[in-house]
């Protein structure tokens, strides 16, 4: 006997679970879809394949980094930074006017006195330059120009003249160094500028002692 002549209800055809992937794959290999998505499909394609390369290729950031600058210290007074870059130039002058000496002089005094110079101040010049650096302070101007001071002047002579001019050019540098350098040490308002000066003060009077004492061997 039938289910249904015996009062039995027949259960459903069972049904299979809706695939999407099935559905859209068997939609995409129908032949009229082939022919239709074919060029969707490609300028798609295209167009994903240029996204990508926009990002492969644009900066990870948008603001360039650059490298840090030192920033002057607005609380350093106008006489320390007057200092520091009279400072600059005047040592650079007197480590090139002895560079000069050492190989130009004709007394074997000079030459001595010349290589002292040289490396006395370019130590102090190393030192200056750091402290200039944590001021913010830009002695590139003073150095340049140091460099060049008295130097064509000098250049022109030779023998007996040129060590006679090189001792007197050492005894007014070193007057007007020491002078400058205590000046700093008694009102000077940045300690770092003051510590330098201190530091130095001796050895430029010193200097000083010897240029004189130079000038009068060359000038009997």
């Amino acid at each position: 006997m039938a289910a249904a002549d015996r009062g039995e209800i027949e259960p459903p055809p069972t049904m299979k679970p809706f695939s999407m992937k099935h559905h859209i794959a068997e939609h995409i290999s129908h032949p009229r879809t082939k022919v239709l998505l074919g060029p969707l499909a490609f300028f798609m394609i295209l167009a994903a394949s240029i996204s990508a390369t926009k990002a492969q290729d644009s900066p990870a950031s948008s603001s360039p980094s650059s490298p840090a600058t030192p920033v002057e210290q607005t609380t350093l007074s106008h006489a320390d930074k007057k200092f520091i870059k009279k400072v600059a130039r005047a040592s650079t002058n007197e480590v090139a006017l002895s560079q000069l000496a050492d190989t130009r002089a004709s007394n074997p005094d000079v030459k001595s006195f010349a290589r002292m110079m040289v490396t006395d101040h370019t130590q102090a010049n190393s030192d200056l330059g750091a402290l200039a650096n944590a001021k913010g302070i830009d002695v590139s101007k003073q150095v340049d120009e140091g460099k060049m001071d008295e130097i064509s002047s000098l250049s022109s002579k030779s023998g007996t003249d040129f060590d006679k001019a090189y001792a007197g050019l050492m005894v007014s540098a070193h007057k007007g160094a020491v002078g400058l350098f205590k000046d700093e040490v008694a009102t000077g308002k940045d300690p770092d500028v003051v510590t330098f000066a201190k530091k130095y003060v001796d050895t430029l009077s010193m200097h000083l002692d010897h240029a004189v004492a130079l000038e009068k061997t060359v000038n009997p």
